[in-house]
């Protein structure tokens, strides 16, 4: 989509724009484009009864406005005002495609008010993201997570489905979820007393279906050695690898990247690992967990953690693992 939006041309009379769909595959009436002063522009008509009651954003980078399309339809347009921004705009765009590709062509309306939404989640995510690093907890999570999309899925899926596998970035509850099984990855530095650190009481209630926990070692290795690969690193080749595959994948990784609050620094090159072991637990039975059912009523937000030795019992294989899920 990057590509297709650089590549139209403005058009010549003042206020209008030259526009064309984002995805005629995609269920509502998004379309990408350029106005009179060569501005990038993204807009989606539908039917708003009161479009004057919109909450819009309010951004420096780029505006937002409703604004009249005919036959009793409203255009929500999103103007990028620094060219600068490009990709970053282009990359919230097409996340609230994906953010409303489950609505019919009926319900226009609820992927407007959905698509506003969107733009007030982006809008915080980048303010928070100013010129912040991400911890060093945050760091290996966000390794360990790319480990596990690499080795793990791509090679079973293929990297554009498996990078739709993947919802951790997001804020949701679970880091990945294929094909109705719920994957938790958590990866820490190999030390002698290993522990799993749990962050919400919902995180391993199976009421939301079958989890399995992926569970990863990695130590520290000199950036010299072959082996090793720094954040950095391993997302550089991650996403070559997804551009030589010749899908859409880069652009969904990169919007993952973004929401997980990660942009390429030079502090992320002064650290790099290599993954010592990985192994599976399937959640059921006895395995040592809380459960939102175990607590009592005004407890919650509660983060735990789980001796790795206590999780041996429920050690599943990768055949047992993918076995029912991939065929």
């Amino acid at each position: 989509m990057l590509n297709e939006w650089e590549a139209i041309i403005p058009p010549y009379d003042p206020g209008s724009y030259n526009v064309r769909l984002a995805d005629s595959s995609h269920p509502l009436d998004f379309r990408i484009g350029r106005d009179y002063r060569g501005r990038f522009v993204f807009q989606l008509d539908a039917e708003c009864a009161e479009p004057g009651a919109l909450d819009l954003p309010k951004m420096s980078a780029m505006t937002c406005e409703v604004e009249p399309a005919g036959d009793g339809r409203s255009r929500f347009v999103l103007t990028l005002s620094n060219a600068a921004d490009f990709r970053n705009f282009a990359l919230m765009c097409k996340s609230l495609m994906l953010a409303t590709d489950k609505f019919t062509p009926s319900q226009a309306r609820e992927g407007l008010l959905q698509a506003v939404e969107e733009v007030h989640r982006w809008q915080e995510m980048l303010r928070q993201r100013a010129d912040r690093l991400l911890s060093k907890t945050e760091r290996i999570g966000l390794f360990g997570e790319l480990l596990f999309l690499r080795d793990v899925l791509s090679d079973r899926l293929g990297w554009n489905a498996a990078i739709r596998c993947w919802n951790g970035p997001g804020g949701h509850e679970q880091d990945f979820v294929v094909a109705g099984s719920i994957f938790e990855v958590k990866t820490q530095v190999v030390t002698a007393d290993r522990r799993i650190r749990i962050s919400s009481e919902d995180q391993l209630d199976p009421v939301q279906g079958r989890i399995l926990l992926c569970n990863q070692g990695i130590a520290p290795l000199p950036s010299v050695d072959p082996a090793a690969r720094t954040l950095n690193l391993l997302v550089s080749e991650i996403r070559d690898a997804m551009a030589q595959a010749g899908s859409g994948a880069p652009e969904l990784l990169d919007i993952a990247l973004l929401e997980a609050g990660y942009e390429e620094r030079q502090d992320y090159d002064e650290e790099s690992w290599v993954l010592v072991d990985r192994t599976y637990y399937e959640v059921c039975g006895t395995f040592p967990r809380i459960e939102r059912s175990d607590l009592r009523p005004g407890v919650d937000m509660v983060k735990y953690s789980i001796r790795v030795s206590d999780c041996v019992p429920f050690t599943v294989s990768d055949d047992d693992v993918f076995g029912g899920i991939i065929q």
